[in-house]
């Protein structure tokens, strides 16, 4: 027992006599170097990177976001000398600090001080201005804009300048890349501008505006006007009244009269009287005898100012239009308010309107009668749907379909080389 005492107190005198000369070896120190650097950069627009110097020492670091009044916050924990910051709020300013750890046992050490603080602002990133800002075409008192697609945008708005007060007032939004101004007067010269603009959490950035176009609104050309959908060849059973549309007036239509129907059924219809007028009648008074067509072709000008002051867009470089009327297909290249026209070819239609009117695209590839089919409508229940195939008989123009549309083998096989699925069928 006495020699275990002397052994202690000659350990003591020893530690004393260290402790003068500025060596512990009783007490190592336990606590890490402090972080002396520490920097932050935006990587996103919700996320931030921290990077700091390293700690004597140091098992790893604890970092903390530093609140109003100086509270703290740990965030993360990590062996690494970075760390990424994410999902954090936009347009707001956060300050951070971290600290060093260290293990000793069971027990964990941080630094004495943390590292200095760093702020860091998070930002919504502005979009860039528009470019290739254009008139594409002119529809009836109506005028498509056109621009480039911006990266990072949400949307994009259309200014139209008001020469009253001199400034640029907002015309619409759009998700698009396009925008039809319409209610425009004939004969009127019209400016525009367009921004890009980028929403997140809430919060909205604008480009600046773009260069401005203008140009002068016009009325429906000759050519788009002549152009008319699928009518009916229709006879009034018996005695009936029709309301003539531009004057109100009632006219008294005898059975066996011949009228055009501009559509089929049994509610109230319009009708192309025998000198020209419209009017409406019960369609129920009518015997419709077969659809109204035409040996006629319409002009490539009369075609390409249809589908153009239409407005009709797709999502493939190509378009395709059936004219009930003239029974021809027409297959357009380019783009919305662009369309050129690039083939055409007679074809074979439903029979009493039993090939659908409306827009649609190509949504399915089949094979059938020697060839491919393409449909543009689909039933999953039935299993069945309109599509273009091959002529299966001699007609080659004519309504007598059960509802697909025939096609030569020619124009079939453009179809397979050069329109994908997604192609817009507009059916008129």
């Amino acid at each position: 027992m006495r020699g275990m005492k002397k052994v202690t107190f000659i350990f003591l005198l020893l530690c004393m006599f260290l402790l003068g000369t500025g060596i512990s070896v009783c007490a190592a120190q336990k606590e890490p170097g402090n972080v002396k650097r520490l920097k932050a950069k935006a990587v996103s627009e919700t996320s931030v990177k921290l990077w700091w110097s390293k700690a004597s020492d140091a098992d790893g670091y604890y970092v903390y976001r530093v609140g109003s009044g100086g509270s703290l916050k740990r965030i993360a924990t990590t062996s690494k000398r970075s760390y990424t910051v994410k999902k954090l709020k936009v347009n707001k300013n956060y300050t951070y600090k971290v600290y060093a750890y260290r293990k000793s046992g069971k027990k964990v050490y941080k630094s004495e001080a943390g590292s200095p603080q760093v702020t860091i602002a998070t930002q919504v990133k502005t979009p860039a201005t528009p470019s290739d800002f254009r008139i594409a075409s002119y529809g009836n008192k109506t005028i498509l804009l056109k621009w480039s697609k911006v990266k990072d945008a949400t949307g994009y708005i259309v200014y139209r300048y008001d020469e009253k007060t001199g400034t640029y007032k907002r015309l619409g939004k759009t998700k698009e890349t396009s925008f039809r101004a319409t209610g425009l007067k004939a004969e009127t010269t019209y400016k525009f501008v367009v921004r890009s603009y980028r929403t997140l959490q809430g919060k909205a950035v604008y480009s600046k505006k773009s260069k401005e176009v203008k140009g002068k609104a016009r009325t429906y050309s000759s050519s788009a006007a002549s152009v008319h959908g699928r009518y009916f060849n229709a006879t009034v059973k018996s005695k009936a009244t029709a309301t003539v549309s531009s004057t109100g007036k009632k006219v008294t239509l005898r059975a066996g009269a011949k009228v055009t129907s501009t559509s089929r059924g049994s509610g109230n219809v319009t009708v192309i009287l025998k000198n020209g007028s419209k009017a409406k009648m019960s369609g129920s008074k009518l015997r419709y005898t077969s659809i109204k067509t035409t040996k006629k072709y319409y002009t490539k000008k009369q075609k390409e100012a249809f589908i153009n002051e239409k407005g009709y867009s797709s999502k493939t470089k190509y378009l395709i239009w059936i004219s009930q009327y003239t029974m021809n297909v027409n297959i357009f290249r380019g783009s919305e308010g662009e369309w050129k026209l690039v083939r055409s070819g007679p074809c074979v239609i439903g029979q009493m309107g039993r090939t659908p009117v409306g827009t649609f695209r190509l949504i399915k590839r089949g094979w059938e009668y020697g060839g491919p089919k393409f449909y543009f409508t689909w039933n999953s229940r039935t299993g069945k749907g309109n599509s273009f195939h091959r002529r299966i008989d001699g007609n080659t123009r004519s309504a007598v379909s059960l509802g697909c549309v025939r096609l030569s083998d020619s124009d079939l096989n453009f179809i397979n080389r050069n329109c994908p699925l997604g192609t817009t069928v507009v059916s008129y």
